[in-house]
């Protein structure tokens, strides 16, 4: 059964079908019901913790009805800390560590949250825990060009680190003129290096979801234009297993199966105990920059 959720960090995530009946065509011609609109409230807590210092923030909401218009409703009552430091609220369902929270490599953390969610007057009880990954630093970012038929030739964003012992996970977001470009789910870069891919071995590698032309797309396919002497930032992410694993069945939650027949994608895991939906997760953070050239293609 599948429910509408809301990310209160990196993405604001959605789904939505046409209609609350499905009428699949087959050799039988069966129809099909399925029913979305009453499925059960549940809790949906998400958040993260990284190497920034800066002030982290969980947010507590509950699932929508699938084909409803309001919007989630959110929890600002609730009882939020993490490893036993008690987060403040700020209203609308968030709660934030303090400005001087920074995150350890190695360290585990744990969430816990009490809530009275059923109503009953007793506060129910949910955790997750996360522990940071190693931080791999950035050396630098380069451009490399992509050679097309065309006048125009665009540029591919390549990331140089060192790799450390794996299995690691990536993810990374791309800033233009320190505007978030990467802000939606889709446009967050993901990569995996399993145990044996490019162990402790020097990593020259594309960020294959950056691809800087002197046209891009923006919010609603508006144009955004970039030019010579735009600064550049990567920002390279070391993402817990489980949060990695949340980005990537999320968006394929979104994105649907390929080929059109194919089964319906998997439903988006979960680390919270006491039946929450959502992730608290803990990545690494490393960043470089650099000034796009003055150069004919532009």
């Amino acid at each position: 059964m599948k429910k509408r959720m809301v990310s209160g960090l990196l993405f604001r995530m959605g789904c939505g079908l046409s209609g609350a009946s499905l009428i699949l065509c087959a050799a039988c011609m069966e129809r099909m019901d399925i029913s979305t609109d009453y499925a059960t409230p549940r809790l949906v807590i998400t958040g993260c913790v990284t190497t920034d210092t800066a002030a982290h923030i969980i947010k507590i909401n509950r699932t929508a009805p699938y084909f409803g218009s309001e919007q989630p409703e959110t929890y600002s009552s609730a009882d939020v800390q993490i490893n036993g430091i008690r987060l403040h609220a700020l209203g609308n369902g968030e709660y934030t560590t303090d400005r001087s929270f920074c995150g350890v490599s190695g360290e585990t953390y744990t969430l816990d949250v009490r809530i009275d969610f059923d109503g009953d007057g007793v506060p129910e009880h949910y955790s997750a825990s996360a522990t940071m990954p190693p931080l791999h630093t950035l050396d630098s970012i380069t451009l490399s060009s992509i050679q097309l038929a065309t006048t125009r030739s665009p540029w591919m964003v390549m990331m140089h680190f060192q790799d450390l012992p794996g299995p690691n996970y990536f993810g990374a977001h791309l800033y233009i003129n320190d505007v978030l470009y990467s802000n939606k789910i889709s446009r967050y870069f993901l990569n995996y290096f399993g145990e044996y891919v490019a162990e402790g071995q020097y990593i020259r590698f594309p960020a294959t979801n950056f691809v800087i032309r002197d046209e891009m797309r923006w919010e609603n396919d508006e144009p955004f234009y970039v030019h010579p002497s735009d600064s550049l930032t990567l920002e390279l992410n070391t993402l817990s297993e489980a949060y990695f694993e949340f980005i990537r069945t999320a968006r394929q939650e979104i994105n649907g199966g390929n080929p059109l027949f194919a089964g319906p994608p998997a439903n988006v895991p979960t680390n919270l105990s006491g039946g929450a939906i959502g992730i608290f997760g803990a990545y690494t953070v490393s960043r470089k920059s650099l000034i796009l050239p003055a150069e004919d293609r532009w």
